[in-house]
């Protein structure tokens, strides 16, 4: 039993052809500026807490450890939740914030150690 070399008139090496130029050009159309930008944002908005400041000095270095988004009720508005590792001349902390749906301002919900 073989299969089709041509399905609906297109053959498979033009398919693979078709897909991989797709898929490229998803990807160098997505707009990667737009999450660094928010990324930075977030990062700035971290280094200005004066609570981290207090405990581990200068920041030296952020990772992003947990994204999550929520959605509490059918009619109430979601949120996402960040978990960032953050580290300082001084030490390591665990910093979490929340961020509305549609709104831009962050809240810091708890601080911890690692």
């Amino acid at each position: 039993m073989s299969l089709p070399s041509t399905i609906l008139g297109v053959t498979a090496k033009q398919l693979l052809v078709l897909v991989t130029v797709g898929c490229l050009a998803a990807y160098l159309l997505s707009d990667h500026d737009e999450t660094s930008a928010q990324d930075l944002a977030i990062e700035a908005f971290i280094r200005s807490q004066e609570r981290v400041a207090e405990q581990v000095g200068t920041v030296v270095s952020m990772t992003l450890v947990r994204q999550m988004v929520a959605y509490p009720a059918y009619n109430s508005p979601g949120y996402k939740r960040l978990i960032y590792a953050v580290e300082g001349e001084r030490g390591r902390l665990m910093v979490m914030l929340k961020q509305m749906d549609g709104e831009q301002a962050l809240e810091v919900t708890e601080i911890r150690g690692p």
